[in-house]
C-alpha cells in the first residue's frame, strides 16, 4: 500500500518512519535461519566487531572475543532470500514516494548486510550520520532496517535525533570519526531530544542515511538480527573514484 499523506511528512519532520509488521512469521523465519547458517559457518564476506574498534569491541582478533561477527556483508548478492526483500514493493515504492522521485537505485557498497548483533562482545555504536563516510553528489538516501526479532534498549535498539537530518552541525561538534561530542555545548541540547526506536519483529524501519543515529550494547543472550539496504533517487549519485561508486548501482 502507498504511504499516506501523514507518513511522508512525519519522515520529512522526524527523519523516519516505522512500518509495522511487514514481514510475515514465515518471512522472518527464513531470513533468520539464512543468516544464522551463513554466520555459524562464517560465510565471507563478514565484518567483525573488532574492525570497527567502536566502544565495548575486542581490541584484536586475537583477543577474547575477537572472532565475533558484526555483520554479514553483501546481503542482496549474498542470498535471493535478502534480495527479495531489499526489492519489496512497499519499501521501493514508499521511499519513492518520500523522495519523489519515479526511477530509485539500490547501491551495494554501503550496509546492504545483516547486523548479527551478539549478547557478549557487541559494541556501542556511537551518535553519527551513515553519510559522514560515504560520498554522493548529496545526502538524500534512505536506510530500510528490517528487524528479524524484536528491538528494545536492552538488546540494542536504535536511538535517533528526530529531525536531525535537516540540521546544520558544526565540524567543532564533531570528533576526528565525525561522532557527535556527547560533552559539547552545542550537542546537550541535541541529545536531550533522542528517542528510542523500538520494534517488533517484521517491523521496517525507513530513516534518513543523514538522520544522526545511534545503538547500545546487546545486554540480554540472545543474538539481535536485523537486514539493511539503501537506496536512493535519479538525482542522487556516487561519486566516481570513491568506495560509494566501487560496485555498480542496482536499478529498482
Amino acid at each position: 500500500m502507498p504511504l499516506t499523506f501523514a507518513q511522508i511528512q512525519q519522515f520529512k519532520i522526524d527523519g523516519y518512519l516505522v512500518l509495522p509488521g511487514l514481514l510475515k512469521n514465515h518471512e522472518v523465519d527464513q531470513l533468520k535461519q539464512t543468516a544464522e547458517q551463513h554466520a555459524a559457518q562464517r560465510v565471507e564476506p563478514f565484518e567483525l566487531e573488532t574492525h570497527v574498534n567502536y566502544p565495548g569491541s575486542p581490541s584484536t582478533a586475537e583477543a577474547e572475543g575477537g572472532d565475533t561477527i558484526r555483520r554479514l556483508l553483501m546481503a542482496f548478492q549474498r542470498d535471493n532470500v535478502f534480495a527479495k526483500q531489499a526489492l519489496r514493493a512497499e519499501i521501493t515504492e514508499g521511499i519513492k514516494q518520500i523522495l519523489d522521485t519515479e526511477t530509485l537505485l539500490l547501491n551495494p557498497n554501503h550496509h546492504n548486510c545483516v547486523m548479527t548483533k551478539q549478547p557478549a562482545y557487541s559494541s556501542e555504536t556511537l551518535w553519527h550520520r551513515d553519510t559522514r563516510y560515504w560520498n554522493f553528489s548529496d545526502k538524500y538516501l534512505i536506510n530500510a532496517w528490517f528487524a528479524l526479532g524484536d528491538e528494545q534498549q536492552a538488546n540494542g535498539a536504535m536511538k535517533i535525533l528526530p529531525g536531525s537530518h535537516r540540521w546544520d552541525v558544526q565540524e567543532h561538534a564533531l570528533d576526528e570519526a565525525q561522532f557527535l561530542k556527547s560533552d559539547h555545548p552545542d550537542n546537550q541540547y541535541r541529545l536531550a531530544t533522542q528517542r528510542l526506536v523500538t520494534l517488533e519483529q517484521g517491523d521496517v524501519l525507513l530513516f534518513s542515511a543523514h538522520c544522526f543515529h545511534a545503538a547500545g550494547k546487546n545486554k540480554t543472550t540472545q543474538t539481535k538480527l536485523s537486514m539493511v539496504f539503501t537506496y536512493h533517487g535519479q538525482s542522487t549519485s556516487p561519486i566516481d573514484g570513491t568506495h560509494s561508486a566501487k560496485l555498480p548501482e542496482i536499478s529498482l
